[in-house]
């Protein structure tokens, strides 16, 4: 859970970027695109999604933008929220983008363009006079540096992963969707 703070530090990382000083390029948003059939059916494949993948509840889910017009066109942004620790919290934007044609063939017709992006935050507050002491901040980094370090490389690791979980739940989607 976010730390509801006036100040606080935040430690923010791309789970799907490579390491700080890596040669190997990285990715840092999934981009799927897919054309055919009932490109609109894809919403509410991903609210369920949320729930099977990132095993959130539905308050966790936050929908930015929805828009869906009369021609067809829609688009809607998801974030999802998933705490780990006191500290430290998965968050997926989630990005859709397309538009959804009558057709006498399927129903509808069309395409969609999702991204995802997966961010690894930690926040330590720093609202008291303790939290913002010399004493507290010696403390804060060597417990960082030495311990809290470790279990936010597997924060990144699953983050990572429950990312590409995500996309290949969806790719499957889009073949069931092909064969409708």
């Amino acid at each position: 859970m976010p730390v509801f703070a006036r100040t606080k530090l935040v430690i923010h990382e791309d789970c799907l970027a490579p390491a700080p000083g890596s040669p190997l390029p990285g990715r840092e948003i999934i981009t799927l695109n897919y054309t055919g059939p009932n490109p609109q059916n894809i919403y509410p494949e991903i609210k369920k999604l949320f729930t099977t993948i990132f095993k959130v509840e539905e308050k966790d889910v936050i929908e930015r933008e929805v828009f869906w017009n009369p021609d067809g066109s829609f688009k809607v942004a998801f974030e999802v929220v998933k705490d780990l620790d006191k500290f430290s919290f998965m968050q997926f934007n989630i990005d859709l983008d397309g538009v959804a044609k009558p057709s006498r063939e399927f129903g509808k017709e069309g395409s969609v363009k999702i991204k995802i992006e997966a961010l690894l935050r930690t926040e330590y507050p720093q609202d008291t006079i303790w939290q913002r002491s010399l004493f507290y901040e010696i403390f804060r980094v060597f417990y960082h540096k030495i311990v809290y370090d470790k279990i936010r490389a597997k924060y990144k690791e699953q983050c990572a992963q429950l990312a590409k979980n995500f996309q290949e739940a969806l790719k499957s989607f889009f073949n069931v969707l092909r064969t409708r």
